[in-house]
């Protein structure tokens, strides 16, 4: 999340997929189930700052028309904290975005919150 520039040209008009950084190695099927199709932005709610990554997230869908939001985390009390970052960035944003959550299990497997 970092080191993708809120005015990118891929993020006009995208799908996101925001996901915890761990996701990609507890499901294997996140290639063909999740990122095709949609901008992949990466972070981590328990070892990232959580403010800059709100902040720029919120940058992002107000200047780019965000079709949509997919969320993917773990199962893990500090993951969950995701969905509120997502929140908050919209509410900063001003603008209401469609999104959905989905949570990985320490086991791999999938559900939607």
């Amino acid at each position: 999340m970092r080191l993708v520039r809120s005015q990118a040209p891929y993020l006009k008009g995208a799908s996101l997929l925001v996901a915890a950084d761990c996701t990609a190695f507890a499901y294997p099927a996140i290639q063909q189930d999740f990122l095709k199709g949609r901008v992949a932005l990466v972070g981590c709610p328990k070892l990232d700052e959580t403010g800059p990554f709100v902040d720029k997230l919120a940058e992002i869908i107000r200047a780019n028309e965000i079709r949509d939001i997919t969320v993917l985390h773990m199962t893990v009390p500090c993951c969950a904290q995701l969905d509120r970052l997502v929140a908050e960035a919209m509410k900063r944003s001003g603008i209401d975005v469609p999104w959905r959550s989905f949570v990985v299990g320490i086991e791999g497997t999938l559900t939607s919150d």
